[in-house]
């Protein structure tokens, strides 16, 4: 295991997590930045495969990956803005093909003097 990339052990996980999904599914799945270390083409892979189970189970899948962005039925964000405020995005049935917003440029926090 020590001589797999992390992209290869986050795989091997998710290839495991989707087996037992297909064998004997759960109801529910809560992944956590399970696309972190991948590269861009088993990001999208991988966020498919969260879109196909999705029809059987829900999933609650955290990420800051665009492409996993863009298959999602729903998006919900929290972003810090200035002053330490949060501000909550919430995007509910987006539907096939409706264009995820880039990531707003925030001006630098002011730090306090």
């Amino acid at each position: 295991m020590e001589a797999l990339s992390g992209g290869e052990k986050s795989l091997t996980a998710l290839s495991f997590i989707f087996a037992i999904q297909a064998h004997e599914p759960s109801p529910f799945y809560l992944l956590d930045e399970v696309d972190m270390f991948l590269d861009g083409i088993n990001a999208e892979n991988v966020a498919r495969a969260v879109k196909r189970g999705s029809k059987n189970a829900q999933f609650l899948q955290i990420s800051l990956r665009k492409v996993t962005l863009k298959e999602s039925d729903h998006i919900i964000g929290v972003t810090m803005q200035r002053e330490g405020m949060s501000d909550v995005v919430f995007k509910p049935n987006i539907g096939e093909g409706t264009d995820v917003p880039a990531e707003e440029e925030q001006p630098p926090a002011q730090e306090a003097a």
